[in-house]
């Protein structure tokens, strides 16, 4: 946008927005039309390395980028609407709203929008009306009239309002050119309509976007003179001036006044030329207006495509390698002025031999956009082998690494803020003021010599800053600090009011700043230039019914998902997955090979389908449509945990194609979920134990055997691990005959959204004088839009067990309710401009107990003594953290990123978080050892056949019965009349005589309670007159054979016979047709 002041046009945009304007012809998007080559998502590295696409971060995985993108790219194109003009169907479309008048900076970020969207029924409609508005010596697609034929500062801008005389203005103009170029990378040579056959225009002529993106292009740096007095020596060359600086439009005076001195004239068809536009002394630029990144593409492609630029390809890619590098050197220059120096400026200033050089603020709505195109060129092409020389105003040899310096100063100063320089302070606003840092404290304009905010931190709601830098957080590679920008970038931004149908309309510059940081952080926002057609396959992991715990015997189901995110299909295509050690394979589904050697389950697949485009309008994804579907697929396999297997287990499974990128498992399940879910297996130790022995392992006919069953009720060690940087914080407050228990969460996650119903909390009280204790609810805040306020004590699945000392175990949990962040919906609550789901508010709880007669009760006894705070206060952190494992982790702040540490911590409450399968706890303690009683405990044990019954001691809860026609003689059932209390036991005993007939013979038992059921290791006993292995006589040890338990349950499918009892428990099986032994 040229330089002109709009800061009170935009704030009075930003003043406007409670006032919901209403948008009716909003454009729909068409994500991935037109078959582009590149579709949307990728989830590519970068030349500097990964992103979170690559690494996701925690409960945050590729079908919720997805999701998230999407959306905020609908949102985005709302401020988009049609025109009312149509040609050959294309409906021509513009942003009405642009803050300060119609100019190409809009078009650059919608164009560039749609483009990387893949979306060509938004980018066609798009450039159609861009072009016949803004492209100067063309003929109009629509029909065939001039355009602008009289323009006289170049022959291929972009111009502002070229029919009035408008020049251009080099932050649209850059953007603009490269749309057409990320649009020729995904549609080809031509525009092309929904049969496949040439757009033409109206003079008959194929619309091409390879030309028109090579005249844009040419339009940057195009030398041309168009001097009204017609003085030869005295020319124009777009946007980047003779002396290699870019400056702010073609009209733009030159940065410095070098190519005014007649000694660095250039010579052009034999004439000594100067810049028509240049001051002595030079022009102050907007800096924020560079795009190096930008300019290495197009010094590559003029390169790659000489024969089609022409003549003057060598030079104008060279004014690109000129302006790179002087826009790199800038940059270095900027963040090297002092200590809190950042590249947040929007005007710069330098001195012919680049001796000095001054940087300052222009306006909050341009100078956050100074880090944007910069640091991208290091993220995209690492650091550069040349640089630039400001005395001669050339590019020279020798390499620098001046954009990925500005990403680490600018990510030191993202990561706290508030303690930036000595005077920088912590941000504090919203309903709750907890001061923080961190980088959504990161506001709208920054002083680039101080890093002090200079917007009086009003509009830190805004996310419009971190989105343009995104780039230095990929840049060092700091995930945590990626991680975090992709919450606050999703949340922080503003809405103008809404579309007919009740959708959020971004704001002018918020929906792209928005969409461009998150498709950046993700890996889908590449160089033009690594755009390339090819499969691209991802796998994803998860378990069977979210399991994510089991004991030993055990058998689990790991589903493999894939999908191929390319154009193309993968040919070829095998997937390897490493069995879990200690797991023993069962069986695979699709043809699924085991190989016990590597312990690993492969499956050929031939090949998948790349993408082709179906017919979906909006930001929704339908995975049925008919051509996305053939792009995914999925296999499963069983596997078993072995006896011993203890602890949590990790596995990758890869896969791979020969003519593209394959990919590798992480440890999430990619699930659209707010619960935190993990696609680990952790095996544990049942409460539950029994153990069956006898006084012999062998027998003779005629002997008497005595058998003993033993089962315990043990201790377990707690379930931990949940989400981290979730905290709970409570209180209390002892009014006599009422007493007040306040909850409430504090959420600083990486994902956005948490659920609030998977918390709950445990309160241990010593209330021996309750007679009848009642108690209500107030969830005070934290409902979702619509729902009800909950009261009732069921809303809660409040329980209140009473133990044997007389302890009272509440039980809280939360109701569901999708959460964004604490700092965001503290800073938003209640606002009528509130575009995110779920609540509106944190989660606050208050419940009230008291007694059923209204006496006074002692509530300072027992385990959770709780300090007091009002009801309104923000109560303390439950203290430590078991959400990253085992070892507890001090909390000693409400938020992670908080400035302060609270006075007082909680430490004596138990915070549980469901994790799609099992309650783990994940802050606080218990004064009780895990576990709990056993009820209905019943024990089913089996006489080996050959025996005989021959003592039982009589008890009415045993029951004996003979067995027909089954594996064993009999079965012996022992029913506990009481529940089985933690850590004692109980045991059956009995006697059995061997009357022969037998050679190896096994005995099960099992015990089952109402929460477990567990077998005891198989007893063996053999008769003395058989000994050893049967032979595998006909079997031959290469056969593939399927191996069954005695009782028929098939255990492994498709084993060698060599390996067919590899991992199995001590027993009796049958291995083919032939029965062995495992000792």
């Amino acid at each position: 946008m040229k330089g002109i002041m709009r800061n009170l046009i935009y704030f009075g945009a930003i003043a406007s927005f409670l006032m919901s304007a209403s948008i009716a012809n909003a454009v729909p998007v068409h994500i991935n039309s037109g078959n582009p080559a590149y579709p949307f998502p990728q989830f590519l590295e970068y030349a500097c390395g990964g992103n979170l696409g690559t690494e996701n971060p925690e409960g945050l995985v590729h079908a919720e980028m997805e999701r998230y993108i999407r959306k905020a790219y609908q949102q985005h194109a709302n401020e988009f609407e049609y025109t009312g003009k149509e040609y050959k169907g294309i409906k021509y479309i513009w942003t009405p709203y642009k803050a300060a008048y119609d100019c190409s900076e809009g078009d650059g970020y919608a164009l560039l929008a749609a483009a990387y969207m893949a979306d060509k029924v938004t980018f066609d409609g798009y450039w159609m009306a861009t072009h016949d508005k803004r492209r100067v010596h063309t003929k109009r697609y629509s029909d065939c009239s001039d355009n602008a034929p009289n323009y006289e500062f170049g022959q291929f801008a972009i111009s502002d309002g070229a029919d009035e005389g408008g020049n251009t203005a080099a932050d649209g103009d850059v953007d603009v050119a490269l749309a057409l170029y990320v649009a020729y990378k995904q549609w080809g040579e031509f525009m092309l309509d929904e049969k496949g056959e040439k757009v033409l225009d109206a003079c008959g002529n194929p619309i091409s976007y390879k030309q028109e993106m090579i005249n844009v292009i040419r339009g940057l740096v195009a030398l041309t003179n168009m001097d009204p007095g017609k003085n030869p020596a005295r020319v124009n060359t777009g946007i980047i001036g003779l002396d290699g600086y870019p400056r702010g439009g073609d009209t733009w005076k030159e940065q410095t006044d070098w190519a005014l001195q007649e000694e660095n004239y250039i010579t052009v068809d034999g004439v000594k030329v100067y810049p028509l536009f240049a001051n002595p002394g030079g022009e102050k630029q907007h800096i924020d207006y560079c795009a190096p990144a930008y300019f290495r593409e197009f010094h590559d492609l003029f390169v790659e495509m000489a024969d089609a630029v022409g003549a003057t390809a060598e030079w104008e890619a060279e004014q690109f390698r000129r302006a790179e590098a002087s826009s790199d050197w800038l940059i270095g220059d900027l963040i090297g002025k002092n200590k809190t120096s950042l590249p947040t400026a929007g005007w710069n200033t330098v001195s012919r031999d680049g001796s000095e050089t001054t940087y300052s603020n222009f306006q909050d709505g341009e100078d956050y956009r100074c880090p944007w195109r910069t640091i991208c060129n290091y993220a995209w092409h690492g650091n550069p082998t040349y640089s630039w020389n400001p005395k001669t105003h050339q590019v020279e040899k020798g390499g620098n690494t001046y954009e990925y310096d500005a990403a680490v100063k600018l990510s030191d100063y993202m990561r706290d803020p508030a303690h930036w320089t000595a005077d920088s302070k912590c941000y504090t606003k919203g309903d709750k003021k907890i001061p923080y840092s961190g980088p959504r404290m990161m506001g709208w304009q920054i002083d680039p010599m101080t890093g002090e905010t200079l917007d009086d931190k009003n509009t830190s709601a805004l996310g419009m800053s971190k989105g343009a830098s995104t780039f230095a957080a990929i840049g060092v590679q700091d995930y945590d600090l990626m991680g975090d920008l992709f919450t606050v970038i999703y949340e922080n931004w503003d809405a103008s009011g809404t579309t007919d149908d009740g959708e959020w309309v971004s704001n002018y510059m918020s929906g792209w700043f928005r969409q461009t940081g998150l498709m950046a952080l993700t890996g889908n926002y590449p160089a033009p230039s690594k755009m390339v057609a090819q499969p691209n396959l991802k796998i994803y992991r998860a378990l069977k019914d979210s399991m994510s715990v089991c004991h030993a015997g055990d058998t689990v189901t790991y589903l493999l998902s894939y999908r191929n995110y390319g154009s193309v299909d993968a040919k070829d295509v095998k997937i390897v997955e490493n069995v879990p050690a200690d797991f023993a394979f069962v069986d695979a589904d699709n043809n699924g090979v085991y190989d016990a050697a590597s312990h690993t389950v492969t499956w050929k697949l031939s090949n998948i389908a790349g993408f082709k485009s179906d017919d979906i309008v909006g930001d929704a994804l339908d995975f049925s449509a008919p051509n996305l579907s053939k792009t995914i697929g999925g296999v499963s396999y069983r596997c078993k945990a072995k006896n011993g297997a203890r602890g949590v287990y990790k596995t990758t499974a890869k896969i791979s194609c020969s003519n593209g990128l394959g990919g590798e498992t992480n440890f999430y399940p990619n699930y659209v979920t707010a619960t935190m879910q993990r696609n680990n297996i952790e095996v544990v130790p049942t409460g539950l134990n029994v153990e069956k022995t006898a006084d012999v392992t062998s027998v003779s006919e005629g002997d008497t055997v005595s058998f003993r069953t033993i089962i315990s009720n043990d201790t377990i060690p707690a379930l931990v691990g949940g989400r981290s940087h979730v905290n709970v914080a409570v209180a209390d407050i002892d009014k006599g005959a009422q007493y007040n228990l306040m909850f409430k969460i504090y959420h600083d996650a990486v994902e956005p959204y948490i659920d609030n119903g998977n918390y709950r909390v445990t309160v241990f009280k010593d209330l021996k004088d309750a007679q009848g204790l009642l108690c209500s609810f107030d969830l005070l805040e934290g409902t979702e839009e619509g729902k009800t306020m909950c009261n009732n004590a069921t809303d809660f699945n409040f329980k209140d067990e009473v133990l044997a000392d007389g302890t009272h175990k509440f039980f809280v949990q939360f109701p569901h309710a999708l959460a964004a962040s604490t700092y965001y919906l503290n800073e938003m609550a209640g606002a009528a401009k509130f575009n995110c789901d779920g609540a509106k508010y944190p989660l606050r709880v208050v419940a009230r107990f008291y007694d059923s007669s209204w006496k006074t009760l002692d509530w300072s006894k027992g385990w959770s003594i709780l300090s007091t705070d009002s009801d309104e206060g923000y109560y303390y952190p439950v203290t430590p953290s078991y959400q990253a494992g085992e070892e507890p982790q001090p909390v000693d702040r409400l938020l992670r990123t908080a400035c302060d540490e609270v006075s007082k911590l909680t430490r004596n409450v138990l915070v549980e978080e469901f994790d799609g399968y099992v309650w783990r706890k994940v802050l606080g303690d218990t004064p009780f050892v895990n576990g709990e009683d056993a009820q209905n405990v019943v024990v089913t044990d089996t006489i080996p056949l050959g025996f005989r019954l021959t003592q039982l001691k009589d008890n009415p809860n045993v029951v004996y019965e003979k067995a027909e026609g089954k594996p064993y003689a009999g079965v012996i059932t022992y029913r506990r009349s009481t529940a089985l209390p933690l850590g004692e036991k109980d045991e059956m005993t009995y006697a059995c005589v061997y009357e022969g007939g037998g050679t190896t013979m096994s005995a099960g038992c099992h015990v089952s309670s109402d929460n477990e059921k567990v077998s005891a290791e198989p007893l063996v006993i053999t008769d003395k007159k058989v000994s050893g292995v049967k032979s595998l006589e006909s079997q031959k040890e290469d056969e593939y054979v399927n191996v069954y338990t005695t009782l028929g349950a098939l255990v492994k499918r498709h084993v060698h016979v060599s390996t067919a009892l590899d991992g199995l428990d001590p027993g009796i099986y049958m291995v083919g047709n032939k029965k062995m032994i495992k000792h």
